[in-house]
């Protein structure tokens, strides 16, 4: 092994941490303290859901201004700052005492989420690895989940010995202070040494891919804004309203927590599968067969109170929530390159914020005005086979350059008349 191969390897241990803990903890334990919160204060579903919405809100429209950054400055200078602001969020969750400062910590959030996991991580990784880039992504990647998966464990246990809900926010906010931003400074940098110049920028421009403005102009830009949403709304709605949603089919809070844990822990199997199938037959084709099964698990999911429904909801459900976090960054690359990767995901994701904050709210509606989520997790599925048609609907980047030089032609022959 290479002395890069053997860094860059490293880098994605630091990242595998820096996901466990942020998103881990800042994102995947939403469900957790969503009961908490409606019996602590006597929310309804849906304003309860409206904290959710709101971090991903901030995190999704500051997500264009991060990705700006990130082509231009050292990745782990945006990361320590967000994982600051992640930790201190939770502090602050931690002393509301009424739905605004609870929501303003929420806002802060999403804000250090934006700044310190997915898009600073995928393109470290779109940046280190080429041939294995799939399986990078997916090992990194895997804490997102798995981090949901443990610390929605130590949430649930710090809520029920040390405390309550507030113990169960600082007990989570501690860790992405003291042990993210020393990794963060330690260990991060955002491209290889000896492709790595004195300006970040310069050295972006060397990669292969497409101008942010030609980007936009491409078929495969607009086909993986709607991906973004589709699984954003999904994930986020499921994710974040399951263990209600069990709880109201007969299951104990302690076990649908655990529940949610599996879906989390099985998350983390699926990308770390999924990344290196998409290193075999392209991003494009893994996330299509990836929405299919989704798709399945969520007409399941409709369902749960019939018996032996659960374990495969779970299995299906569980396998597929993640992988389009790895998936959807492969794909980037694939039809847009690497050039202004940042710029790129982060409008993008934009996107995946509208999705990510209009799910959670929508499925809390639907379930305060029908007294079940029944329909929510059909509306799931529908959307599911909708991410299938956008994914095949995405080029190569080869393809997104034949057609801008064509369609160029065309518009200069137009003048020309």
């Amino acid at each position: 092994m290479t002395t890069r191969e053997r860094q860059g390897w490293i880098i994605v241990a630091s990242l595998f941490v820096t996901l466990f803990l942020l998103f881990g903890s800042g994102y995947n334990t939403g469900g957790l303290f969503f009961p908490q919160l409606v019996r602590s204060f006597g929310w309804t579903h849906t304003r309860t859901s409206w904290l959710t919405s709101g971090l991903a809100v901030s995190a999704g429209f500051t997500a264009p201004l991060f990705g700006w950054l990130l082509d231009r400055v050292e990745a782990r200078v945006v990361m320590v700052a967000g994982a600051l602001v992640c930790g201190f969020s939770f502090l602050l969750a931690s002393q509301a005492h009424s739905f605004t400062p609870m929501m303003a910590a929420y806002l802060v959030l999403g804000i250090g989420i934006s700044a310190a996991t997915l898009l600073p991580c995928s393109l470290v990784i779109a940046n280190w690895f080429g041939a294995r880039r799939g399986l990078a992504m997916g090992i990194t990647f895997a804490g997102t989940s798995l981090g949901g998966a443990g610390m929605t464990i130590a949430g649930n246990f710090a809520i029920l010995h040390l405390g309550g809900w507030r113990a169960g926010y600082i007990a989570l906010g501690i860790p992405m202070i003291v042990v993210v931003v020393p990794i963060a400074i330690a260990v991060i940098r955002t491209r290889p040494p000896e492709t790595r110049e004195a300006d970040v920028h310069a050295s972006a421009d060397a990669l292969p891919g497409l101008e942010f403005t030609r980007a936009l102009r491409t078929r495969s830009f607009w086909m993986l804004s709607a991906v973004q949403f589709l699984f954003a709304f999904v994930a986020a709605a499921a994710g974040l309203h399951l263990i209600s949603h069990l709880m109201q089919h007969g299951y104990t809070e302690t076990s649908a927590a655990a529940t949610m844990s599996l879906v989390l822990a099985l998350a983390a199997v699926g990308k770390l599968l999924m990344g290196p199938i998409a290193d075999r037959i392209s991003a494009r084709a893994g996330l299509a067969v990836n929405f299919t099964l989704q798709a399945i698990a969520m007409l399941l999911g409709a369902a749960v109170g019939e018996p032996f429904v659960l374990p495969v909801f779970v299995l299906l459900f569980g396998l597929t929530l993640g992988a389009p976090l790895v998936l959807i960054p492969l794909l980037t690359v694939e039809s847009l390159g690497l050039k202004r990767f940042g710029t790129i995901a982060g409008v993008a994701g934009v996107f995946n914020t509208i999705g990510a904050a209009a799910g959670p709210l929508i499925a809390g509606i639907i379930f305060d005005r029908t007294h079940s989520y029944a329909l929510a997790f059909e509306i799931f599925a529908a959307l599911c086979v909708a991410g299938i048609a956008a994914t095949l609907a995405c080029l190569t980047l080869e393809s997104e350059k034949s057609r801008l030089v064509t369609a160029d032609a065309v518009a200069s022959a137009a003048t020309a008349m």
